[in-house]
């Protein structure tokens, strides 16, 4: 029991000499056992009579001996006065029931039970035992896991400085498995069967403070498992030496923390799947934040973001790749991806930004990956197909070689930094950047090292379109001092494209929308080439494609027959090229200009024989 001491008659008190002080339980009229010392082992008198002292007119009343008791209490004074109630302060809950005492949250509004505060929370080892047998462990957790579940979610909670072996583990809906680190005094959870080890059985459920090991790297072992579960919590967390470290078919929400992977064969698979064959379904992997952490020593994939048959939207990664022998992380047709203050170091592959491979659908290709203030060193990078919206921001890189495959957009490096040991392959003019030094205007560039005209920047126009070009070009010499500047401007044009029509049947109007009644294609006539019942229309703003001997009809009440279909005409060049200024040390024969390449205009660059030249190009584009 705890003392506390009745303070109120402690000191002399003016009126109260010689008074009867009758000291209750609180709440009753029962009296309180009273002692004078605090181990509550002398018993005192109750009543208690107060010591008497007279100075002038005045008469002070104290008590005769300190007083102590175990009870809440409440003071009577000669059946008159009473005091408030005093409580002692709760030192233990040794041999108390408290199951019903209720705590306010330093800063909350809303009390709670401490029965209810301590069941959120089950202690594995109060339901089994653990020890090195992986079966009893897996017995004892999930035990504990089931009791969880049964209170609508909560923490179990696993021992300090402990390597716990497991086969198989099945985390329910608001489950937390918590241990007390991974490092220091880790947690560690080891397993080596070749399948699930831990499944994240719904939303909410996870882990946290915890260091999962495969131990071998057992063929199929995965570490973490989870299937459309939205969500999960990965907080200071390490999983290691598992085939895949953690494959997610689905989920949402998620926000983990301080993440790590070592040593695994695939580190993440985070996968917009259906889960089809599995029995269930997966989801979507959208709205996940993924920040802090490593993925390291991965020999196959790092993170693999992928579009499996379902999408794989809006997510963020903020973490490092560090040494990782396979490929560092894997964008795979998913789209609206935030990487933020990332870096890649020692990495053999560093990325790989590709559509996926599905043909049937329309929504796995890469639209959208934002890369901020992040760093790669050494290593390759790849980028394959689409690539759009695909914009570097702020990003340190050095020693990289980057290869371009089939990529059909332009990627944006925008105020970020290369060293001279960074090689760019393939279709490397799709890379511009922009600088404070361009302004508004991405820059590209190409390295000549002959004669040969390369393209070092390019346009594509649509049938009918118009445009104003104006470039800034810049050559540097790489094995000499000589170097070139250029200022040149083109009006371009690409005439729209031509439709040719038999069994005319009403005229056609210019300025029209001309509809295939078949196809569903649109588009706007600005010409008219008319025979008769033969004919050929220009078309601009075309949509779709037109079929061969399909009705053709346009607003303005014109029909006739396709004959044949659409022929696209080439872009062509207007005006003459302006040299505003141009300046070559040494060597002649450096050149820049604009060239008529089918639906495209380009910039080609030349260098002269012998020379290696570094081109920057920087082309600003009014286009009608």
């Amino acid at each position: 029991m705890s003392a506390v001491r009745i303070s109120e008659f402690d000191i002399w008190r003016p009126n109260y000499g010689a008074s009867v002080v009758s000291i209750y339980i609180a709440g009753t009229t029962t009296l309180a056992s009273v002692y004078t010392n605090e181990a509550l082992t002398v018993a005192a008198t109750n009543p208690q009579t107060l010591a008497s002292q007279t100075i002038g007119d005045i008469t002070y009343g104290k008590f005769t001996v300190p007083l102590y008791t175990s009870s809440a209490y409440y003071l009577d004074i000669d059946s008159t006065d009473q005091t408030g109630i005093s409580r002692p302060p709760l030192i233990t809950l040794d041999a108390q029931d408290a199951s019903n005492a209720t705590v306010l949250p330093t800063g909350g509004t809303t009390s709670h039970a401490l029965d209810e505060l301590f069941a959120r929370c089950v202690w594995a080892e109060d339901h089994g035992v653990i020890n090195t047998t992986a079966a009893t462990n897996s017995t004892t957790i999930t035990t504990a896991i089931g009791i969880a579940s049964a209170q609508g979610g909560g923490y179990v909670l696993l021992p300090d400085n402990a390597s716990i072996n497991f086969n198989q583990l099945s985390v329910s809906a608001g489950v937390v498995l918590v241990g007390y680190g991974r490092s220091g005094l880790p947690t560690v959870l080891q397993s080596q069967v070749a399948g699930k080890a831990i499944t994240l059985g719904g939303d909410g459920a996870g882990l946290m403070n915890i260091v999962v090991d495969g131990v071998n790297n057992v063929t199929g072992g995965i570490g973490v498992y989870s299937k459309a579960g939205d969500e999960t919590i990965m907080n200071n967390v390490l999983i290691k030496r598992f085939a895949t470290g953690l494959h997610q078919k689905g989920g949402r929400r998620a926000n983990w923390r301080e993440f790590y992977i070592d040593a695994c064969g695939t580190g993440a698979k985070l996968h917009g799947d259906s889960g089809a064959g599995d029995g269930d379904g997966g989801d979507q992997w959208r709205n996940n934040r993924w920040m802090g952490g490593v993925v390291s020593n991965c020999t196959t994939i790092g993170v693999d973001l992928s579009y499996e048959d379902r999408k794989a939207y809006e997510n963020t990664l903020s973490i490092g790749f560090e040494n990782n022998t396979g490929t560092g992380l894997k964008i795979n047709g998913a789209r609206i991806t935030d990487i933020s203050g990332s870096w890649f170091s020692g990495n053999t592959t560093n990325f790989l930004i590709q559509d996926d491979t599905l043909a049937t659908v329309t929504d796995n290709t890469v639209i959208g990956v934002k890369y901020n203030n992040g760093s790669i060193t050494g290593g390759a990078a790849t980028y394959n197909g689409l690539c759009q919206d695909v914009v570097f921001d702020g990003v340190a890189l050095s020693d990289v070689d980057f290869t371009l495959t089939n990529v059909t957009s332009n990627i944006l490096w925008r105020d970020c930094t290369e060293d001279s040991l960074v090689t760019i392959a393939g279709t490397g003019t799709r890379i511009t950047r922009s600088r404070a030094m361009f302004g508004d205007s991405p820059a590209s560039a190409v390295t000549t090292t002959d004669a040969t005209p390369l393209k070092a920047w390019e346009i594509s126009l649509e049938p009918g379109q118009k445009a104003w070009l104006e470039a800034k070009v810049i050559a540097v010499m790489r094995n000499g001092i000589d170097y070139g500047f250029y200022h040149i401007s083109r009006a371009v044009h690409r005439p729209g494209s031509t439709l040719a029509y038999d069994a005319q049947t009403a005229n056609f109007v210019l300025g029209s929308v001309l509809t295939g009644a078949t196809s569903g294609a649109t588009a706007r006539i600005t010409a008219d080439t008319d025979a008769g019942t033969t004919g050929t229309l220009t078309l601009k703003d075309i949509i779709g494609a037109f079929l061969d001997n399909e009705i053709i009809t346009c607003s303005g009440s014109g029909s006739a027959t396709a004959n044949g279909i659409l022929v696209g005409v080439n872009a062509v060049l207007l005006g003459s090229t302006v040299v505003i200024s141009a300046a070559v040390e040494t060597v002649v024969g450096y050149g820049a200009d604009f060239v008529a390449s089918a639906g495209n205009i380009e910039v080609q660059v030349t260098g002269a024989a012998a020379t290696t030249l570094d081109w920057i190009c920087s082309v600003e584009a009014v286009v009608n």
